[in-house]
């Protein structure tokens, strides 16, 4: 369908159009070369004959040239500005061959399936970030769930501009909240790397295997800690399966976990007499300090609108 905004092509005559005027001056030149003397003496006898026969020659001519068939004047109806009758029955025309050809169907089964991918790929990640050394891997798994976070809104922006009719809920995240959050993220970032670190700290002074208990404790904080920090990503992507609050309490549920583990570890490591870092204390420290700021994060109520670009499932 063609843009109203953009400029469209003025009306002008068609090549058969074009021809059959042509036609009607060529036929007046050769009469008037060729045929000069003879018409001469057939108009001193019949002048009302050759006038009338000749006026209707051109005037079939320029009538052919001036007129339009059907085909053309639909296309210059389309290319010109269209009124709302016109815009309708076109809309309609092509909605019904959108169905017709399955594209509709195609896009429900790709949603679906980016849908899928993205559960699963959360599913492998919740399950590997309680190995505390998954940090080593972990970012290529997360730059493939961005991709399919982006993927999965541009699958409803493509079928909410094709007029499919799906009625999607949209979870605005207001542009202050969302500054707050990505104040959020950095802290939890920085707490996540910072929980590396002591990771590597810990790795050559702490046995695994007889102080099994205190790592087992430690991987379960670095799982609460990651599993917070994507659903904090979740709630600063673009694809929200469910209302703001949601993500803030899973969030913030998750990080406060994390704070309880942390404690519990400190106390193990301490009864064994293993001194504990200061980037252990500044991890701590980072994560009071976002659980905080996420327990006091105003939501705005979710918008019951039809979806537009933005719309989220």
């Amino acid at each position: 369908m063609l843009n109203p905004a953009e400029p469209q092509p003025r009306a002008g005559l068609q090549r058969s159009q074009q021809a059959w005027a042509m036609s009607g001056l060529a036929v007046l030149v050769l009469i008037s070369v060729v045929g000069v003397s003879n018409l001469q003496s057939i108009y001193e006898a019949q002048k009302d004959f050759v006038v009338g026969s000749l006026l209707s020659l051109v005037g079939f001519c320029f009538g052919k040239a001036l007129s339009r068939t059907q085909e053309q004047k639909a296309i210059e109806l389309i290319r010109t500005t269209r009124a709302g009758a016109v815009e309708d029955a076109l809309a309609e025309q092509n909605s019904s061959r959108l169905y017709r050809d399955g594209v509709f169907d195609e896009l429900a089964v790709l949603a679906r399936n980016v849908d899928a991918a993205l559960e699963r790929l959360g599913q492998y990640y919740d399950s590997q970030c309680r190995i505390p050394d998954f940090y080593r891997h972990a970012p290529l798994l997360e730059v493939a769930l961005d991709d399919l976070d982006k993927t999965a809104v541009s699958v409803l922006r493509l079928q909410h501009k094709l007029g499919s009719g799906i009625q999607e809920k949209s979870y605005p995240v207001s542009p202050a909240t969302r500054l707050t959050l990505v104040s959020v993220r950095r802290d939890l970032r920085e707490a996540v790397g910072r929980r590396d670190q002591a990771y590597e700290w810990f790795a050559t002074r702490l046995n695994r295997e007889a102080e099994e208990q205190a790592w087992d404790m430690f991987a379960v904080m670095t799982s609460d800690m990651r599993k917070g920090e994507r659903s904090l990503e979740a709630l600063l992507s673009q694809h929200l399966l469910f209302p703001v609050d949601h993500y803030l309490r899973t969030t913030s549920g998750y990080l406060t976990a994390a704070l309880q583990r942390a404690a519990e570890f400190t106390d193990m490591i301490k009864d064994k007499g293993v001194p504990k870092p200061m980037i252990l204390e500044v991890m701590m420290g980072d994560l009071h300090k976002a659980v905080d700021v996420l327990n006091h994060v105003e939501v705005a109520v979710p918008d019951s609108s039809p979806a537009g670009v933005q719309a989220t499932r």
